[in-house]
């Protein structure tokens, strides 16, 4: 993942949890962090953050199975090697949300979609 998504989940995850007033004891805190966080990224690049905000509730996705995890739209070979070379922040090209590699994980072969009645016992 590029330093700039990450930085960006950093600060988008700081900022629901100020907008929604969950940890008020730790408001200062997360102000704070926002401030650093946003004092380090390129201005275009907060921009381009503050656009795909207010367009969607969530700005930043994961890839899964090669589909943007917003709007599940495939997504191109070329994309996909952009994003694996991590030069760059990376953006859907239908839905305009930031996307990541999400750790190389297959949603299908996440636990949460088996059934456990039809897993095999020891």
């Amino acid at each position: 993942m590029h330093w700039m998504t990450a930085k960006l989940i950093a600060l988008n995850r700081a900022e629901t949890l100020l907008a929604h007033d969950l940890l008020k004891l730790s408001q200062l805190a997360f102000a704070a962090q926002v401030k650093a966080l946003r004092e380090e990224l390129p201005a275009d690049l907060l921009a381009a953050y503050e656009r795909v905000r207010t367009e969607h509730n969530d700005p930043i996705v994961g890839v899964f199975q090669r589909t943007c995890g917003g709007c599940h739209w495939p997504l191109t070979a070329g994309l996909l090697a952009s994003l694996d070379e991590e030069k760059q922040s990376c953006f859907c090209p239908h839905c305009g949300r930031f996307i990541y590699r999400a750790g190389g994980q297959n949603l299908v072969a996440h636990p949460r979609f088996h059934d456990s009645s039809q897993t095999e016992k020891p």
